[in-house]
């Protein structure tokens, strides 16, 4: 049985790491918690190991989970929009439109066993989060492009736009597809009855395409190398380290850290992300505290901080107001690389602006009896996403804040449970009006404006079934 068990880890983590479907994972791009259980408390699980998957949380968790195998599928739905209205640049308002591909497939799996001498193996296999847009109309080309005769004509009054393209290439259906999936060999040692430490080696696997951003070559230091060249994939590697203490029968505390998993480059989009297609994994830290206030009821909260920063890609900014009619000015008039400043793909290039992130999980959970256990829980996170970098944040509007999540365990017998969890997070928008003027030859100064407007709200409903042995 046992080696079965292990086959079948192995299996999931190879599926989940060359399949591993795209999804936004609420808290920015991040899953809000790891595991079923976890996640039906508000992804609280620094100090509450609770399966084998919580090792993708604290690996020092895992000292603290019997003997074990789990295996889950969560169906992820976020609901999200873009919108522009160009209309005082001359251009069109799009209205709200909504992102297609709203049902996505996100598995998860965990082995644990306990090798005598305190020392516990195990190994968890996680979707990571990811971005994922599909526009079936071209929020941008609509909005800039082909709907802005009258930003065109001033141009060509101003002798600016003979050479205007009459239409540019690769701007169809516009959207990107990220998706990360994380394998975690572990290894957690009891240092004695109430402590432990852990260590993860964290192997990273992304894929990436992007599509429809022509209208941006005039961005991009290597226009080739922006958009529509089908997928792209990486591997990397990074590492978690973990503590956990029983500080009291009642009270049980918590530690972990990763480290940023450096990933290969996306040579295919080496035009579009910055350091020549350089997209690495965050890392992140977090603390946590579980209490045990009577016999049948455990309150936990995490405090989780995500370093977005760490990352180019994400925490560039994107571009001003005036950078960004810059370039589009040379992308209407020569369809091509104009010379704007911190062009897609450099090492300063622009980016998608997220902020480091401050994530705060809240979650109970109560033993009904030996059978059923229920669970619920909150999470909150400012989104990392300023107001001023809406515009690229069409393709990655990570904006959702709060949470609420229920679940619960069945155990049919002492070997075997199954646990459910559902998540919400509420419909969060954000909207910012660009501002500035640009000089003409014939015209002088013009005062030009154009609004982004971006949106989301998520559910989610998770299975998970466990083996213990």
């Amino acid at each position: 049985m046992k080696r079965i068990i292990k086959q079948s880890a192995a299996a999931l983590a190879v599926a989940a790491a060359i399949g591993a479907p795209a999804a936004y994972a609420t808290d920015g791009y991040f899953l809000i918690g790891y595991g079923a259980k976890a996640r039906g408390m508000g992804g609280a699980g620094i100090a509450l190991p609770q399966d084998s998957i919580a090792a993708a949380t604290n690996p020092a968790g895992m000292a603290f989970v019997s003997d074990r195998a789990d295996f889950g599928l969560e169906l992820f739905s976020p609901r999200r929009y873009g919108g522009i209205d160009a209309t005082p640049l001359g251009g069109a308002d799009t209205g709200h439109v909504d992102s297609s591909s709203n049902i996505f497939a996100v598995p998860n799996g965990g082995y644990v066993h306990h090798m005598g001498g305190g020392l516990t193996l195990g190994i968890s296999v996680t979707g990571a989060g990811g971005m994922n847009t599909r526009y079936d109309s071209n929020v941008y080309l609509d909005g800039f492009g082909k709907a802005v005769p009258g930003f065109v004509q001033l141009l060509n009054a101003n002798g600016m736009a003979a050479g205007a393209p009459s239409s540019f290439p690769n701007t169809g259906t516009l959207g990107v597809n990220l998706s990360q999936a994380i394998i975690a060999p572990t290894a957690a040692f009891k240092v004695n009855d109430n402590n432990s430490i852990g260590a993860s080696l964290l192997i990273g696997y992304q894929m990436f395409r992007a599509y429809g951003l022509g209208l941006f070559s005039g961005f991009s230091s290597d226009p080739a190398a922006l958009t529509n060249n089908g997928n792209d994939s990486a591997w990397g590697a990074g590492v978690r380290i973990g503590w956990t203490g029983k500080i009291s029968d009642n009270v049980t505390l918590g530690a972990t850290a990763a480290s940023k998993i450096y990933m290969q480059k996306f040579s295919k989009y080496k035009g579009l992300f910055a350091e020549q297609g350089d997209f690495d994994i965050p890392a992140n830290f977090g603390v946590g505290i579980a209490v045990k206030t009577d016999p049948k009821t455990t309150v936990a909260f995490d405090v989780e901080r995500i370093l977005y920063s760490g990352v180019k890609s994400l925490h560039n900014p994107g571009p001003t107001a005036a950078q960004f009619v810059g370039g589009l000015v040379s992308t209407l008039t020569q369809g091509q690389y104009g010379g704007v400043s911190n062009p897609l793909g450099t090492n300063n290039g622009y980016g998608f602006g997220w902020n480091d992130q401050t994530v705060y999980k809240l979650g109970v959970q109560y033993q009904y009896n030996d059978q059923w256990t229920f669970r619920g829980g909150v999470n909150y996170a400012k989104s990392p996403i300023p107001d001023n970098q809406a515009l690229f944040n069409v393709l990655a509007p990570g904006v959702v804040q709060t949470h609420l999540t229920l679940g619960f365990t069945y155990s049919p017998t002492k070997n075997n449970e199954l646990t459910v969890a559902y998540m919400h997070a509420f419909q969060h928008d954000q909207s910012y009006t660009y501002k500035t003027t640009v000089n003409l030859p014939n015209t002088g100064a013009m005062p030009i404006s154009y609004t982004t407007d971006i949106g989301m709200h998520q559910d989610a409903l998770e299975a998970s079934y466990a083996w213990k042995f």
